[in-house]
């Protein structure tokens, strides 16, 4: 008996899929992968944004917390959409630790309203120096979020006044 044969007789049927079920096959994954690209790469950048949001409000309660653990007076600093510290020493402002640029890590946008621009001031024991209440706007794409910091110096996620 040769392989390949049934009960003596040879086999023409070959194991294997055809050429019309592979194509639909792969017609299918196209059609599913284009309506789930999307939603998906949607859910990446509002994570991205809530990321970096996370990271700036880390930055303003180190600033706080420094001012209040070393007395002395501290401020963040954004430039572009770079965060840094800076601690008051001996009337000589010096920043501490390294500075973040969340346009690179978060594909974001940063922008701070506040008086004098771009800086939010605090005393040695924690208050906030610049009035009125200023507010750090991460933004990608058309989503926004916000991060304002009251009088006393807390810090608020979600009900800006």
């Amino acid at each position: 008996m040769r392989a390949g044969s049934v009960f003596g007789r040879a086999s023409s049927h070959r194991a294997g899929f055809t050429m019309i079920e592979m194509l639909t096959v792969m017609v299918l994954v196209g059609i599913m992968a284009a309506i789930l690209t999307k939603p998906v790469s949607g859910a990446f950048r509002a994570n991205a944004r809530r990321a970096a949001k996370r990271e700036a409000s880390a930055y303003l309660f180190r600033a706080r917390v420094i001012a209040v653990q070393q007395s002395r007076a501290s401020q963040l600093v954004r430039s572009g959409n770079v965060l840094k510290i800076r601690v008051d020493s001996s009337g000589t402002m010096v920043q501490l630790g390294t500075a973040t640029d969340l346009g690179a890590a978060y594909g974001v946008t940063v922008s701070m309203s506040s008086s004098p621009p771009d800086t939010i001031k605090f005393d040695p024991r924690g208050f906030m120096l610049t009035p009125p209440t200023p507010k750090i706007v991460v933004t990608r794409d058309a989503a926004a979020d916000t991060i304002c910091v009251t009088g006393l110096g807390r810090v608020t996620l979600r009900s800006c006044p």
